[in-house]
């Protein structure tokens, strides 16, 4: 993993956008941010995750948009491992990790950084609003039985605990990111990441919490590279409950996931000497376990 300081710049917020053929949404985020007061002082980083349609050259052309924001070029590492790389970029206390196509609401970074560094919640993200569905928010997410991304949409009256929290607009602590490791980089494409993170911070003994006063906006656009269903997913699934769940519910995870495409190889690719030692090590660390979380938050797995 791309190796992140320790020790941030107390009480600024870096904001990072891992981004891939994000035209001409990129721009557009990175300049509601700028212009909304922030709440917070802030640095932009974004990882340009070997674009094709050129998104981040608005950025390379200069101008007042590139002086204020680093522009980090990756090799195609996926969303999770660029993450990584640019919170090994960033300065802040505060990590702040952001999808391309976001519209932010005036003093969104204040409030969901007041909560983080003041250590009532290790994690928080604020209600999303989707653009094709502007009525519905969702706050955070849950799970189903098959382990599919279940949106919240009770809102609750202050800030709280949420069993998932979406990656699109995600605020955490430094200390816990560094803790758990950060993103897994196992996970190589879209799909499972913030639900593994999510699930690694409450394993680890951090609370991940929503903001549900704090609406950013997720502009809905076609599918992009990152989400690449099918294969991928199948081992995105089956690496998650390889690191962190007990071996009764990895062999229930196993056999439900038997019919989906490519099961036996992903199988394969997660049953590694490497992953299993991870494995090993993250049970040896963690404080609480994969059967306290299902009860917690009422998930039938």
């Amino acid at each position: 993993m791309y190796e992140a300081s320790v020790r941030g710049s107390k009480g600024l917020a870096s904001v990072i956008i891992a981004c891939r053929d994000e035209l001409p949404y990129l721009e557009q985020t990175i300049r509601f941010m700028l212009t909304v007061p922030s709440g917070c002082p802030m640095e932009i980083i974004v990882v340009d995750d070997s674009s094709r349609d050129g998104c981040a050259d608005f950025l390379r052309r200069g101008g007042k948009l590139s002086r204020s924001v680093h522009l980090v070029d990756a090799p195609g590492l996926g969303p999770a491992r660029a993450r990584n790389l640019g919170a090994a970029r960033a300065r802040g206390e505060l990590l702040v990790f952001c999808d391309a196509h976001i519209i932010v609401p005036g003093g969104w970074l204040g409030d969901l950084a007041r909560p983080v560094l003041a250590g009532q919640a290790h994690a928080v993200c604020p209600a999303m609003v989707h653009t094709g569905n502007p009525r519905l928010a969702i706050y955070g997410g849950t799970l189903n039985k098959d382990l599919s991304w279940v949106g919240l949409t009770f809102p609750p009256r202050s800030l709280s605990p949420v069993p998932l929290a979406p990656a699109g607009c995600l605020a955490v602590g430094r200390k816990a990111f560094l803790e758990v490791g950060g993103f897994e980089e196992g996970l190589t494409s879209w799909g499972y990441d913030d639900v593994e993170f999510s699930l690694k911070l409450w394993l680890f003994g951090f609370v991940v919490a929503v903001m549900p006063w704090v609406k950013v906006i997720h502009i809905s656009c076609p599918l992009k590279p990152y989400q690449r269903p099918g294969e991928n997913l199948t081992r995105n699934l089956l690496l998650l409950a390889t690191l962190h769940f007990s071996p009764h519910r990895l062999a229930r995870v196993a056999s439900m996931a038997g019919r989906y495409p490519g099961f036996s190889e992903a199988w394969a690719r997660v049953s590694t000497p490497g992953v299993l030692k991870k494995r090993d090590e993250y049970f040896r660390r963690r404080v609480r376990d994969d059967d306290w979380f299902m009860h917690t938050f009422g998930i039938p797995v």
